[in-house]
């Protein structure tokens, strides 16, 4: 079981949770004494919070943003692949294509496609090679590979995509924003 596997917990998160959260979904990083004055608790109250979320696997890592494009990263492939579960399961097949070099991410589906994988790669000949790679896989049948052109969105952060209305609904009315 990997991390993104964890059973299901319903928590419970107050007012000044959701700020502490919407604050480092939006920045990434903050700064707790800035936050403390802001939503006038405590820092020893910030850090604690964080710490539990941490500990319920709510906050995960500390990863900065980096830019695939100015990291030489020029292509971008979306691939849907079709695996064949006679030999290995898809837990395997999704593990070895995640562990090819340029994979960033990799779907497992219900609907035509067992999976959905998003790379990123320097140029036509590395996209190539993984190609071959992934065809090579035991377990994949097929696959099909489209080149992104342009990327209009593509966002990490998890709370920056939600208007203040879908966040009432998911956290509760009781976690409205200050300017409400």
């Amino acid at each position: 079981m990997n991390a993104n596997d964890q059973p299901m917990t319903q928590i419970t998160l107050d007012d000044v949770d959701f700020q502490i959260l919407r604050r480092l979904d939006e920045d990434g990083d903050i700064d707790v004494d800035d936050l403390s004055e802001e939503l006038d608790v405590s820092t020893s109250t910030i850090y604690y919070r964080m710490e539990n979320y941490r500990e319920k696997g709510i906050l995960q890592g500390e990863i900065a943003q980096l830019d695939p494009q100015k990291l030489g990263l020029e292509l971008t492939a979306i691939t849907e692949i079709n695996a064949d579960y006679d030999g290995p399961g898809y837990e395997e097949v999704a593990e070895k294509i995640g562990a090819l070099s340029g994979v960033q991410r990799v779907f497992f589906m219900l609907g035509e496609m067992s999976f959905y994988v998003l790379s990123r790669v320097r140029d036509h000949e590395h996209l190539q090679k993984l190609m071959e790679e992934i065809i090579q896989t035991e377990g994949v049948e097929n696959s099909t590979t489209n080149i992104v052109l342009r990327t209009f969105k593509d966002e990490d952060r998890l709370l920056v995509n939600y208007d203040d209305a879908d966040l009432e609904q998911i956290f509760g009315d009781e976690h409205r924003s200050a300017d409400d």
